[in-house]
Formats: structure tokens, C-alpha cells, sequence
């Protein structure tokens, strides 16, 4: 660094003679003469330089003895602050590295012990529909936690408990990815298109309620699942068609309103069910009270409110009923009872078979078939008939031998979808065959090239002209997702694979 050092002023005589030292000069003279020497921008610097300085010292806020001061700044535990050692700063050191993180291996689902159990049976506090104060009852069946066989970590056991494999769940995945691919831009689906072979009706509240179930068996919901975008699509579209009374309001034929409401009420009570979030609690409460209202006077359901049931929409309403049970919903046992009645009224062969509907209190039922005797069978299951009754038994001997998977001369997605739930609920040896057919016959006859991969053709099928691929698809993904969809109703028994 260059060293400034002081001269001393010299100045000369007048004679000319060397320069005589000259006498000191005042700190005004100095000033002058340093004035005359700088450039003009010098001195309007200083000048400037001094006025702010003055204008600092006269606005400058003084500190307030009265004023208090709240800090509301989230500050860390450690401040870091400047030391100094024999009056030499220390530079803050540098963060320690981080210690190495072992990699964390993919965490494998929780065991689940005894995932075949059957669900406790509880004390339920139930509407019994006279206004009088509600009372406990012990259900025969138990209901509560028939759905969380769905979870992840169970299907997997449940699967390999009653006799699924890996095909059926290959079949599983590939039916959904083909399900997602036909959801429509507004979030529902339709029986019609996009797809080849479409139904010969549009329905699209039964398309999406369908569709619904089909992700929801397998464990997907708004916020969980391979396909949850899927599924929060599809209901953020359909609860926005949902009115006041708990119908839905999308164009449908006539005949069908009933029928696809009950689907859409069966979907409905089962995401609320599995996901317990209560924006999807009054949807399904009011799906389930319209539901009540249009019940009829003989206890069934048709194709208008309190219009003489049949078996087959009865069967719809029946499970859109208990899925509100398995959600916490409370539905009055008149219901029930009234139920009771009706699947009375068109019950044939002791109890064993079942018929469309009661066209007069003087003839026996009309309509017998291994589709509607199936949805009979399931009713009583759920209302409280024992595994061991000798009438379901009956009933299943004949439902295996009516209706065993032939593909090719008699197809009928529709009872072999309800024969496999009443099967799967007895369980032991009824089952396994039944299961030892259906696991090998339904993954086999699904399409597997082209943009139909993953869906079933609905040719041949009893009612695929009129339901399309969209039908035979979600049916036949129903029936593979039997061995969790629901737990058994009456639990493992002793000969279960």
C-alpha cells in the first residue's frame, strides 16, 4: 500500500532567490487554497456528501421507550454468530457433511392375520321405521366389515386363501386399464362407445355406475389405487347429477330408472364405506333414502317408485341397501322385513328357487331362472339364512349344474356374476367347484390384442346386445374380484383351500 507523506510549502522571493520557507498557513488559507486547486466536481461532492449527512442526523427516527415490538418470525434453534479470539474474527465454519442415508428397500404390505376371518358380529342401533326410539339389534349376519377385504395387504391373501391366481388378477388389471381408456371427457362412461359393440340402449348412469364398481372392488378409491384419478373423475361427474332427492338426473330409458339407481346407490354407499370421508356420507345417505321411498308395497323394487317389484331389480337394491349397512348407514328394519316378504312371495321348491315376480297372489311366481333363483339366494344370505341351510345347499346344486361357464352355447355373465357371490359365501367344496372353472374359463376368454385388449365380448352373451362390451366387461371383472370384493359371509371353513 503506497505512503502518503506531508510537504511543507515553499515559496519563492521576489528577488527570484531560492525559495526561503515560507510561514504557516491558516486552516482558512488551506481551505482556499485547497478550493482553488480541486476540480469543480470535488467540491459539489463534498458539498453534497455534508447535506446528507446533516439531513441523516435530523430525520433519523429515534428509538421509542413507549413502543412495543412484537416478533412473530419463526427463528432456528441454532443462530450462528461471529466470535473473535485474541481480537482476530473467526470465519464461521462449514456444515459438517451429512452422515450417508442407507437406501430404504421397498417396504412389503403388512401381514394380515387371518385375513379370511369372519367379521365380528356387533350390536347395531337400527331404525326400526315406527318413529319409535331406535333399538339394539343382533343382525344374524354380520355386516360391518364385509368390504375390507379391498385393502391392500388382504387381497393378496384373500386371493391366494380361496383359490384365485395369477391369471385372475392379470385379468383384473388388464379389465380396469381397459375400463380407464373408455372413461368419457365429462368423467362418466357409456354403454354405447367408444369401444366396438356397443349396447343397443344408452344408459350412462348405469355405464358409470358399473365401471365404478369395477375400480372400487379392487381397491380403488378418489385417493388410493392404481386408478384413483380414474375413479375422483368419475365422481366428481356423477355426484354433480345427483338432485336433491337422492335420484340422479342423467337421460335413461324408462324402464331402467330403478334399475340404475340402484346401481349407482350400491357404488355410492360403497365409497363411502371404504373411504369413511364425509363428502361422500350425504350423497349416499340420500341415494339411500330415494331408495326407500320408491320401495314398493310388496317389498320390492321395479321400474318406478312403489310400482310391484321383480327379483332382478329387487337383487340391485337388496346390495345397495347392505353396502349402506357396511358404511355405517343406518337403514330401518322395516325395510328389511318388508324385503323378507317380497323374496317370500316369489320363492319356489321350498326355497331353493326363485322367480321373477309374483304376477298374482293366486299363481306361483313367474320366471324362474338360474339368474333371478341366484339374486333369491343371495337375499337370503344377507338376511339371515345359515351357511349350512339346507335350502341354499339345494339351491347351489342346482345353480352349478343349470349354469357352469359354457361360453359357447348358453353365456350369461349376468347370473354366473351372482352365482359366483352366493357360491363364494358358502364356500368349502361347492366352491372350490365352481372356482376351479371360473378362474380357468374367464381370464381365457378375454380379447388380448388390438383396442379392445383386456374386455370381453359381449356376442353370445344372453344379455350382451343389449348391456354391449361395456356390460359383459364390468361383469366378468365382478367375478374375479370375488375372492376379496367381499369377506365371506360366514367366514373359513374347515375344508377351504
Amino acid at each position: 500500500m503506497p505512503v502518503i507523506t506531508a510537504v511543507a510549502d515553499q515559496r519563492p522571493n521576489d528577488a527570484g532567490s531560492p525559495a526561503q520557507p515560507a510561514a504557516p498557513l491558516s486552516w482558512s488559507e488551506r481551505a482556499e487554497q485547497w478550493l482553488q486547486r480541486s476540480p469543480p466536481f470535488s467540491f459539489s461532492l463534498s458539498l453534497h456528501v455534508v447535506v446528507l449527512l446533516l439531513l441523516a442526523l435530523v430525520f433519523y427516527p429515534r428509538e421509542r421507550s413507549d413502543e412495543i415490538t412484537i416478533d412473530l418470525s419463526f427463528k432456528s434453534e441454532f443462530v450462528e454468530t461471529e466470535h473473535e479470539e485474541d481480537g482476530v474474527p473467526i470465519e464461521a465454519s462449514e456444515e459438517p457433511e451429512a452422515e450417508p442415508v442407507e437406501p430404504v428397500a421397498d417396504v412389503e404390505e403388512p401381514t394380515v392375520k387371518d385375513p379370511v376371518a369372519v367379521p365380528v358380529v356387533v350390536e347395531q342401533l337400527v331404525d326400526t321405521g315406527t318413529g319409535a326410539t331406535t333399538q339394539k339389534v343382533v343382525r344374524n349376519v354380520p355386516i360391518g366389515s364385509l368390504l375390507d377385504g379391498r385393502q391392500e395387504g388382504r387381497r393378496e391373501a384373500l386371493v391366494r386363501a380361496y383359490g384365485g391366481s395369477d391369471a385372475t388378477e392379470a385379468a383384473v388389471a388388464k379389465a380396469l386399464v381397459w375400463l380407464a381408456k373408455q372413461q368419457q371427457k365429462d368423467g362418466l362412461w357409456s354403454l354405447q362407445g367408444p369401444y366396438v359393440d356397443g349396447g343397443s340402449q344408452e344408459n350412462r348412469l348405469a355405464a358409470t355406475a358399473m365401471a365404478l364398481l369395477a375400480f372400487q372392488g379392487a381397491g380403488n378409491i378418489p385417493d388410493a389405487g392404481r386408478h384413483k384419478d380414474v375413479v375422483a373423475r368419475g365422481w366428481k361427474a356423477l355426484l354433480k347429477k345427483q338432485l336433491a332427492d337422492g335420484r340422479f338426473d342423467l337421460p335413461l330409458p324408462s324402464h331402467h330408472s330403478l334399475y340404475s339407481h340402484a346401481q349407482a346407490t350400491y357404488a355410492a354407499c360403497e365409497l363411502y364405506g371404504m373411504t369413511k370421508d364425509a363428502a361422500f356420507a350425504e350423497p349416499a345417505r340420500r341415494a339411500v333414502g330415494f331408495s326407500l321411498v320408491a320401495q314398493a308395497a310388496n317389498g320390492g323394487w321395479r321400474y318406478a317408485p312403489g310400482e310391484e317389484g321383480d327379483m332382478s331389480v329387487t337383487g340391485w337394491f337388496l346390495m345397495a341397501l347392505k353396502s349402506a349397512e357396511m358404511g355405517g348407514i343406518i337403514v330401518p328394519e322395516s325395510s328389511f322385513e318388508r324385503l323378507r316378504t317380497f323374496v317370500d312371495s316369489v320363492s319356489m321348491e321350498g326355497g331353493s328357487r326363485y322367480g321373477y315376480r309374483l304376477d298374482s297372489p293366486q299363481r306361483p311366481p313367474t320366471g324362474m331362472t338360474p339368474a333371478v333363483s341366484a339374486e333369491g339366494l343371495l337375499s337370503r344370505q344377507f338376511l339371515g339364512w345359515g351357511r349350512d341351510d339346507r335350502r341354499i345347499a339345494a339351491g347351489i346344486d342346482y345353480l352349478i349344474d343349470s349354469k357352469f361357464f359354457d361360453f359357447e352355447a348358453d353365456r350369461d355373465v349376468y347370473a354366473w356374476y351372482y352365482i359366483t357371490q352366493v357360491v363364494h359365501n358358502v364356500s368349502g367344496q361347492p366352491w372350490d367347484r365352481w372356482n376351479g372353472r371360473m378362474r380357468e374359463e374367464v381370464p381365457a376368454r378375454q380379447s388380448t390384442t388390438g383396442a379392445e385388449a383386456g374386455s370381453w365380448d359381449p356376442a353370445l352373451d344372453k344379455w350382451g346386445h343389449i348391456g354391449g362390451r361395456l356390460f359383459t366387461t364390468c361383469f366378468c371383472t365382478y367375478m374375479l374380484e370375488v375372492y376379496y370384493r367381499h369377506l365371506p359371509l360366514y367366514g373359513a371353513v374347515a375344508d377351504d383351500p
